[in-house]
């Protein structure tokens, strides 16, 4: 019942717009704004606030009037005085927390529920209207209430209006620093009648860590109308949720309990048990098919309807009506519940096909894509080979038909992919035609064959050091040259004395000389003996035109070699032979 009265009770309009709300634009990267206060303070009423997944600290200023006051010196997280939806992404990914410039204290000079500050939220009524459900009515979902570092009265406290709380969590209220710390309280300061005002307040499929409180009285604290009923007519409802805690609900406070989980002790405090004055055919106030683990205290004289429960080992004080008990608890609930995550959607809107693009043209397709939190990227492809990939709208793309594309029949494809990671797939076709020539003609050129190497500086070695064992190495620049299929560089010691041997006069050094050729292509090649038969240094596949080549030497000396004063050199001969001229 509680779920059909909201829905009749939320109007909307057809000029509402969506807001986006997204801290870091990681998400959401066309979130018009990283804070929920400035979106909410951008929204007319009845518009669409959504927030993407992130962690958000707010502040803001309560407001404050004659018809809705706040205590001095009061603030909130965020502050609400106009009818919304805000949507969160869910209460695994939305966190609410008062931004720590607030302090350790979201109160003001004193303690007090039935205003519109010290919250982590507040939802208060306009400036101006009526505080009816119809005109001034909250609907949340999908975010975590919270606030484990700063003292607050309330998680969420709706003062003198209505609302939904859904698929949500309130966690952790810091409770030293004052003498509240409610997850949930709807409060009033007004008078009103029967006939008049009424408000609503809902939980559902929502975990509260913490006490909710249903108050219908009027006055401030310590007036004489501090217990007195406003006339407002005031429902306060859980719908399969937790609260870990007590609910109450005080002085002409209506509602029901339904299929939820309270693990602290219900308080009705002079609430309407009787049958409802509004609707005499029903009572005020109601409670079943839930786990009541805490049990039940009514106040008043006249019995509470609270049949079909499941009471653990708790019981109850005051008149009750509580007919026959279930006799094992309900299943566990699972809340907060999932935040439904519809995926995205959208179309190629130009080009428009199935249609024609020449290989050469230049194009620019458009990708049109919603969702209903966000839309994070929008990739396009053709054939399955990526085109580009945009963050932020407009998706406008430009593509134009790959060489392979041509005479074939190409599919651009869009992917989109939303916040959540969910990915639509959109397509659009098209035609690339074969490209032809009526030109003919012959053109020739011929290549003599030719074989070039151009030696740079000799190799030196410098001075060898006697009784000393070190490597010595050289370093000598080549250019090749070469319009074979294939050749071979290489190079050879052709004297009859000590082949591969560096010679001082008779003297021979006894390592032999070591040799490699490097270039771009061939970095590693390994050092080779240089001797009488022809050693191949680098090979060519294919003609190579001003091939820089680094000839590299290697000559050891051992420590116990004898050296000979003067210098020790070889004439060495370099070839680039071919088999394919």
């Amino acid at each position: 019942m509680a779920a059909a009265v909201f829905a009749a009770l939320a109007p909307t309009s057809a000029y509402a717009s969506t807001w986006t709300v997204d801290d870091d634009k990681a998400d959401c990267p066309n979130a018009a704004f990283t804070s929920i206060q400035a979106a909410v303070n951008q929204a007319a009423p009845w518009d669409t606030v959504v927030i993407c997944a992130g962690a958000y600290y707010e502040q803001s200023v309560p407001a404050s009037g004659n018809n809705s006051p706040s205590q001095t010196g009061s603030r909130n997280g965020l502050t609400i005085t106009k009818p919304l939806t805000i949507k969160g992404a869910g209460a695994d990914k939305v966190t609410i927390r008062p931004a720590a410039a607030l302090g350790a204290s979201l109160a003001g000079t004193a303690p007090y529920l039935r205003d519109g500050g010290g919250n982590v939220v507040t939802i208060s009524r306009q400036s101006g209207g009526s505080s009816d459900d119809n005109e001034n009515f909250l609907d949340l979902s999908g975010v975590t209430i919270e606030s484990p570092d700063a003292y607050a009265e309330a998680a969420v406290a709706f003062f003198n209006t209505s609302g939904r709380i859904a698929n949500s969590r309130i966690g952790t209220i810091k409770a030293d620093g004052g003498p509240y710390s409610y997850g949930l309280v709807m409060t009033n300061s007004l008078q009103g009648a029967e006939a008049g005002i009424r408000r609503e307040v809902t939980i559902e499929k929502s975990l509260v860590n913490g006490t909710v409180l249903f108050d219908d009285a009027r006055g401030a604290d310590g007036a004489a109308t501090t217990t007195t009923r406003s006339g407002i007519k005031a429902y306060g409802n859980v719908v399969g949720s937790r609260i870990q805690g007590s609910v109450g609900y005080t002085y002409g406070q209506r509602g029901a309990i339904s299929g939820s989980e309270i693990t602290g002790q219900v308080v009705l405090t002079d609430a309407e048990t009787g049958a409802d004055p509004s609707n005499p055919i029903v009572r005020g106030f109601s409670a079943t098919g839930s786990s009541l683990l805490g049990g039940l205290t009514n106040t008043g004289t006249t019995a509470a309807l609270v049949t079909g429960n499941y009471w653990g080992t708790s019981t109850t004080t005051g008149p009750v009506e509580s007919g026959t008990p279930l006799p094992q608890a309900p299943a566990p609930l699972s809340v907060p519940a999932v935040t439904v995550d519809a995926a995205p959607t959208g179309a190629i809107v130009d080009p428009y096909g199935p249609t024609t693009v020449a290989w050469d043209e230049t194009i620019s397709p458009v990708v049109v894509a919603a969702d209903d939190f966000g839309v994070k990227s929008v990739a396009l492809s053709a054939n399955g080979v990526p085109v580009a990939t945009l963050g932020t709208a407009p998706y406008e793309f430009e593509y134009r038909p790959a060489y392979a594309h041509i005479g074939k029949h190409v599919v651009l494809t869009a992917t989109i992919t939303d916040s959540a990671g969910q990915s639509s797939v959109v397509s659009t076709e098209l035609d690339v035609p074969a490209v032809t020539t009526t030109t003919t003609g012959t053109v020739t050129g011929s290549v003599p064959a030719t074989l070039a190497l151009s030696l740079g500086t000799p190799p030196t070695f410098g001075a060898f050091t006697p009784g000393f064992a070190q490597d010595y190495t050289a370093k000598s620049d080549v250019t090749v040259l070469s319009t074979a299929g294939e050749a071979t560089l290489s190079v050879v010691d052709p004297s009859a004395t000590a082949p591969g041997h560096l010679v001082n006069g008779s003297f021979t050094l006894p390592q032999p000389l070591s040799a490699r050729a490097v270039n771009a292509a061939n970095t590693g090649n390994p050092f080779g003996t240089v001797s009488g038969t022809t050693l191949k240094l680098l090979t060519y596949g294919a003609p190579v035109s001003g091939d820089k080549v680094t000839l590299e030497f290697k000559q050891p000396i051992a420590a116990g070699d004898a050296l000979r004063t003067g210098t020790y050199a070889k004439t060495l001969t370099y070839t680039l032979s071919t088999d394919q001229p």
